[in-house]
């Protein structure tokens, strides 16, 4: 239907629903009957689909307003719930599916596909989905592919800024409260160029209380190319056994993955990391948490670790004191075959090096280059290479990821060779192979090799390894049944520098009781210098209970640990708060923590605490306490917020400027009544959690007053660039509906037409005006304090409708009595 088409049918309508004045409400108005029965008569519409707290795209639906059973359209549901499947679950829905051009919810429930839908919000609803159906998802976060859509692509504003503020206050039992830390992360753009900036104000890091600059630099990224330009301080990311420390200088990177290197906690190498700042640090191990520590800053070795199980099944969860959260997988390698045939990425970098490596980098005007070259010469086989040159330290390396096909399975490898006061070589390799094709006879072979010489040094060291260091591990996965598996591995590492050599095999059964239940148990023997004990026990027990809600109980009785929590995560939506509760027993070291998360709508919080001991007599001997607290303060083409801090881009929501009593709430989905922001007093609503080259939606509304006030489509569809910010303004002014009846000397001005124009409200588009068989006629899209000129078009007369300040939405006429033409 055409806008004009459109506006004729809603005036029409208005003019017949809407009630007529006291003395017009003896007219009965009569329409032709419908030759369809009301009960078979059927809507077809799209509606999105919606999986927890994710909105999928559009979904073609047939239901009816008088009852009677709902059906959707087979193509679109499958294309949209495909995103949630694995290849059993496809070949499921398939077979559900059929070829019919519609299927009922019933017959999708009856198969293990349990869609409802939702007449009162417009959505079709999943449910849940049954756990074997579902595709091995990443711990560290989802990215879904882009879904398309019928509404266009925003652009983002011209000029945006944002600044992340978190505090962080410590406390202790022994030293009594620190001095308040405040982290400042922020970007502006402005056009395509984004200039970052990072800094602390704080006494961690030494015994003045000051400001430190922890980077600025400015990007300009060319996603059509997958090229993006540097300058500043930068952390170029290449080869994890380069340990590339800060360089102040330029850089160009081509990736198809564009990706923020500016990460909180840098990867230094495939076992190390460093914290700049005290961070709470849990290690997870197949899904449970077994350690829960508080770190100072510094750098970490990952082989210190006391782990029993292999390094692919292994997370490292950091929270630093801006209250930044990352997830690192202990894998040394890229995935496999990641590139397209013919595609390169590559990375050159030159400035001056910073060697010490702390919160502030401080160059030492030692001239560095640093480059990085991989390629997809076929589907078999990727090739690359890396170097680093400074006065004093050279490195080369190369690295491949190749596919024998004589063999199943993948191998990786990585050299590097350094030139300094001495040679040095680090050698890693790795080969994985996976098999089976369903839960029950899924298979996984891994087996990785470690070297590093002494005198091994990259440009990131201040001092060289003075020994050598060889590490050999081994791990092979098995299913079972649908519901079990079972692993074994084996480690051995030799150190020199008169240190002991680490031995270590186990064998690990994991049992999924029920779809929120699983056991496990294994055998462990080792020699290393964390226990005296060879042989040991593990047992554990993870529970989920609720949507979000979880208890872990671990217990190794070789390194006598036992470890029970209880949490419960917090969503996205405001007023979701969490909770973790801990105990943790270790041979001569007893804790109790627990921590409490708050999602407000201007704010994020977490109070953490932590009490420990020798033992359970003494417990409260060491205590410990942190309070974050995070805000943001945005900005885009004008409009002004404070929400949540940003991470990547955002969104600055308001109402229109005539609905000044109205409030947005906006979010990536609202259903349930939940919602992500919201504007008021402290400005307009922040919606902080959007990404970087990814097509996403944004799902807003109006709430506040009683007025009734068109929103549009409700949703705006954007794919922010790097650190991009949106101006959404919600709310058409053009909201107030006027009705009345026309008249001629006094008699109904049957059939008449003509123009309605505005010479006070700009950008308001002439209209048609019509009156029916009665002289009744109404009129949409009017804005309050505002004043329109109808033109009569059969004889050139005019007349005036000015609407009220205050007017909310609906405006009643008294009768407009235009004078006969002979008078």
């Amino acid at each position: 239907m055409s806008g004009l088409a459109s506006r004729i049918a809603i005036s029409a309508a208005l003019a017949a629903v809407v009630p007529a004045p006291a003395w017009a409400q003896k007219i009965a108005w009569q329409t032709a009957p419908s030759q369809i029965p009301a009960g078979q008569r059927k809507i077809t519409f799209a509606v999105p689909l919606v999986y927890g707290e994710r909105v999928l795209g559009d979904v073609v639906v047939e239901t009816s307003p008088y009852g009677g059973e709902t059906r959707i359209e087979r193509e679109s549901l499958r294309l949209q719930l495909a995103q949630l499947l694995n290849e059993d679950g496809l070949r499921a829905l398939d077979d559900v599916l059929g070829s019919a051009p519609f299927v009922t919810p019933a017959r999708l429930a009856a198969a293990g596909f349990p869609v409802r839908f939702d007449d009162g919000r417009l959505e079709l609803v999943v449910e849940t989905l049954a756990g074997e159906y579902r595709p091995v998802s990443s711990l560290g976060g989802e990215r879904y592919s882009p879904i398309p859509s019928e509404l266009p692509t925003i652009e983002p504003a011209e000029f945006s800024a944002y600044m992340n503020i978190n505090a962080n206050l410590d406390y202790s039992d022994s030293d009594g409260a620190d001095e308040p830390s405040f982290f400042a992360f922020g970007a502006a753009r402005y056009r395509d160029v984004v200039l970052e900036f990072d800094g602390a104000l704080t006494g961690q890091f030494g015994e003045d209380y000051r400001f430190y600059r922890r980077s600025v630099r400015a990007i300009y990224d060319d996603p059509e190319s997958y090229h993006r330009y540097q300058a500043g301080d930068l952390r170029l990311n290449t080869i994890p056994v380069l340990r590339t420390p800060f360089i102040g200088g330029v850089a160009v990177e081509k990736r198809r993955r564009i990706f923020d290197p500016f990460i909180a906690v840098p990867l230094l190498s495939g076992r190390e990391i460093f914290l700049d700042s005290r961070s709470d640090v849990e290690v997870i191990v197949n899904d449970d948490v077994v350690r829960s520590l508080q770190l100072e800053p510094g750098r970490y070795d990952f082989s210190n670790l006391p782990l029993e199980t292999g390094s692919n099944d292994v997370r490292v969860v950091i929270t630093d004191s801006a209250g930044r959260r990352q997830a690192i997988d202990l894998d040394y390698f890229f995935e496999p075959l990641d590139l397209a045939v013919g595609e390169d990425e590559y990375v050159l970098g030159a400035g001056f090096i910073a060697r010490d490596i702390e919160f502030e980098p401080d160059y030492t005007g030692d001239p560095v280059a640093t480059g990085y070259y991989r390629r997809a010469l076929n589907e078999q086989l990727i090739l690359g290479g890396a170097l680093e040159i400074s006065e004093d330290v050279q490195v080369i390396a190369a690295e491949t990821t190749f596919v024998p096909q004589v063999i199943p399975g993948v191998i990786d490898a990585q050299i590097a060779t350094s030139f300094a006061d001495g040679t040095g070589l680090s050698v890693r390799a790795g080969y994985r192979v996976q098999g089976g094709n369903s839960l029950a006879n899924r298979r996984q072979l891994s087996v990785t090799v470690d070297y590093e010489s002494a005198n091994y040094t990259t440009i990131g060291d201040i001092f060289p390894s003075d020994f050598d260091l060889l590490t050999v591990s081994g791990s092979y996965t098995q299913s079972l049944t649908e519901r079990t598996y079972a692993s074994a591995g084996v480690l051995y590492s030799k150190r020199g520098g008169n240190r002991e050599d680490r031995k270590l095999a186990f064998v690990d059964v994991f049992h999924r009781l029920t779809d929120r239940m699983r056991l496990t148990g294994g055998l462990v023997f080792g020699e290393d210098e964390f226990t005296s004990k060879n042989f040991g026990v593990h047992l554990g027990l993870a529970w989920q209970f609720g949507d979000r809600s979880r208890l872990n109980a671990d217990y190794r009785s070789r390194r006598e640990t036992t470890r029970v929590t209880a949490s419960r995560g917090s969503d996205n939506s405001v007023g979701s708060f969490g909770y973790d509760v801990g105990f943790s027993d270790t041979r001569g070291s007893t804790s109790v923590d627990g921590s409490v998360n708050y999602v407000g709508n201007r704010f994020d919080a977490r109070a953490t605490v932590i009490s420990s001991g020798t033992g359970f007599g003494d417990l409260t001997s060491d205590q410990r306490a942190r309070l974050q607290i995070g805000t943001s303060l945005a900005y885009a083409d004008g409009s002004f917020g404070i929400g949540r801090p940003i991470f990547d881009s955002f969104a600055v929501l308001k109402p229109n400027n005539v609905l000044r009593d109205q409030e947005v709430i906006s979010g990536r989905s609202l259903s349930n009544n939940e919602y992500t922001a919201r504007s008021g007093p402290l400005g307009a609503a922040v919606q902080s959690d959007l990404s970087s080259y990814n097509v996403q939606s944004i799902q807003f509304d109006l709430q506040g007053a009683d007025q009734v006030v068109a929103v549009g489509d409700g949703t705006a569809r954007v794919e922010p660039r790097f650190r991009s910010g949106y101006k959404i303004v919600v709310g058409d002014s053009r909201f107030v509906s006027a009705v009345g009846t026309l008249s001629v000397g006094g008699s109904p001005a049957e059939l008449w037409s003509g123009t309605i124009t505005s010479v006070d409200d700009e950008g308001f588009k002439p209209m048609p005006f019509f009156t029916n068989s009665r002289g009744r006629f109404g009129i949409i899209g009017l804005s309050p304090g505002k004043t329109y000129s109808v033109t009569i078009s059969r004889e050139g007369r005019e007349f005036e409708i000015t609407v009220p300040e205050d007017n909310t939405g609906l405006l009643r006429l008294d009768e407009v009595n235009l004078p006969a033409s002979e008078d």
